[in-house]
């Protein structure tokens, strides 16, 4: 066999059996940091199907590099993959496992391996095999029956094997001579499409690490965004250290608030840069694998600290996880903690004004670097008891703004969402059906706040009924007052919508005077004695 790759630093369209014969001789290596073999029967099924019609399965992503080596699957779908000698350029695939392991499964016979959990044992999952069954003129996933007229693919790559096939069950007679010609017919057209199927694959030439971890940062699969989480997990990999392990068993030990979830890797690493004194936002590939490697005992830290900020946010900010405005919030929020000394609690009422702030400010809705430093710098301050001044970069008024839509995209929205289904009980319909929780009244009015509502979508009719019937016991929380009634009974729609806002507006604006922005833009220490009176609070568990 040719052991030189067919391609070297330009994107190059291969045939299917090359590119399945580089990958076997060990040209591609597929990193550990992947995620496991997910694909369903359905989906693999599919891609054979466009390969068939001719239709493109999208291009390969592979890493070339000769400096860096990240530990690899020993198998893919089973069939044994060599390791790359010492000194050697290897191209990492970035892009494409699904699809990789799905052709490799197909059209390879594997050597039974054990399945055994990616990462861990060295191998990656082999799926069930997926035959071409004649008579259904189709891709079908095993042959329980073992008919003969479904024929493992490996065939379809294979011209000779092919022809023996069917000369073997011409001897075997049996069949009429038409019908076996008929199916004969079906399969060299499939060989034929299999034979001349071409995939593109794109390499990225380099050994620039950081250059490396931005592209895999770019790549989706499965329609899910590949993080930079996965590039740092593999680059410290090691015999006595896996990332992906320490934090999966970590979030396993916490015990988090009714409805919450572990924290993704990403954001548990975010975390784990700001312990390690680094841009949470941005660092330098090389420069956080070495500190990661220099302080490996860091690595448990970011869980419990994650863990805790949820707890200080489901008791004192939010209701539910849906809510939370900003994920950066709960992210510097767990960082800043790791400064409390010994048994310490952090002022619940000043994060509450924390939280408050930079959700009506939109303090993150750019995560530029120097944003998310001045903001983790205030809040450690802050946190310490020695508030400072807002910072200047950031945006800060006092004066209260009418709420710019209902829509669940938007951070304030989700946070007066939040305050709105506590107020009409509907806090475990938001949470369960996030933004299909709320439905609009009228349509052409799209989200204005005054449109919508916090309500089971499948009972709208409900809605309607208990406006017109003015039941005010199914309308309390949802800030229907008195003039809206009066617009509704006259069918003022209009007029129903801004006197509706207009409340909404109103109670936000009451909440936000409570937060007390004055003194927090100054970074005051001592707040009016009214920074003690409980106001009606939508984004808090308190009543007034």
């Amino acid at each position: 066999m040719n052991e030189t790759p067919s391609y070297v630093s330009q994107p190059q369209v291969i045939d299917l059996p090359k590119l399945l014969a580089d990958v076997r001789a060990g040209h591609i290596q597929v990193p550990r940091f992947q995620r496991p073999f997910v694909w369903e029967d359905e989906r693999r099924v599919e891609l054979l199907r466009s390969l068939r019609a001719g239709i493109p399965i999208g291009s390969l992503l592979v890493w070339r590099t000769s400096q860096n080596r990240l530990p690899s699957f020993d198998a893919i779908a089973g069939v044994k993959i060599p390791r790359p000698i010492k000194g050697q350029t290897i191209s990492y695939l970035l892009d494409g496992h699904q699809r990789l392991t799905t052709l490799f499964a197909a059209f390879l016979m594997p050597a039974p391996h054990k399945r055994g959990k990616a990462g861990s044992s060295g191998y990656d999952d082999v799926p069930t095999p997926i035959f071409f069954d004649l008579e259904q003129d189709d891709f079908v996933v095993g042959n329980p029956t073992d008919a003969w007229s479904c024929l493992p693919l490996h065939l379809f790559l294979d011209a000779v094997g092919i022809r023996q096939h069917f000369r073997n069950k011409e001897r075997e007679g049996g069949l009429d001579a038409n019908e076996v010609d008929r199916l004969q017919e079906i399969a060299e057209g499939v060989l034929y499409a299999m034979q001349w199927c071409r995939i593109p694959v794109i390499p990225l030439s380099t050994d620039d690490v950081e250059l490396a971890t931005r592209t895999f940062h770019r790549v989706n699969s499965q329609g899910v965004a590949m993080t930079e989480f996965h590039m740092v997990a593999a680059l410290t990999w090691g015999d006595e250290f896996d990332l992906r392990e320490i934090f999966e068993r970590e979030w396993s030990k916490q015990s988090l608030p009714d409805g919450w979830e572990p924290a993704s890797e990403q954001q548990t690493l975010n975390v784990l840069k700001g312990l390690l004194g680094m841009d949470v936002v941005r660092s330098p590939g090389d420069l956080l694998v070495r500190r990661i490697k220099e302080k490996p005992e860091l690595a448990i830290r970011p869980v419990e600290l994650l863990a805790r900020a949820m707890t200080l946010a489901a008791e004192n900010f939010v209701h539910s996880p849906v809510a939370v405005p900003y994920q950066m919030q709960l992210t510097l929020t767990a960082i800043a903690l790791d400064d409390l000394s010994g048994k310490r609690q952090p002022d619940p009422e000043w994060l509450r004004r924390w939280w408050g702030l930079t959700t009506v400010w939109g303090s993150f809705a750019s995560a530029a670097t120097h944003r998310v430093q001045a903001a983790l710098r205030h809040l450690r301050a802050g946190l310490s008891g020695k508030p400072n001044a807002w910072p200047k970069l950031l945006y800060a008024t006092a004066a209260p703004s009418a709420l710019p839509s209902l829509d669940l995209r938007n951070a304030r929205a989700r946070y007066f969402a939040d305050g709105y289904a506590f107020g009409c009980n509907k806090v475990e319909l938001l949470h369960s059906r996030g933004p299909r929780a709320i439905v609009s009244l009228i349509p052409g009015e799209g989200t204005r706040p005054g449109n919508r509502f916090i309500w089971p979508g499948e009972d709208i009719e409900g809605l309607f009924e208990a406006l017109n019937t003015e039941n005010r016991e199914a309308l309390h929380g949802h800030f229907i007052e008195d003039d809206c009634l009066s617009a509704w009974r006259k069918s003022d729609m209009p007029a129903f919508i801004a006197r509706r806002e207009k409340a909404m507006n109103a109670f936000e604006g009451r909440w936000f005077s409570g937060l007390h922005p004055k003194e927090f833009i100054t970074g005051a220490d001592a707040l009016p004695s009214t920074a003690k009176e409980l106001q009606p609070r939508p984004l808090t568990r308190r009543r007034p």
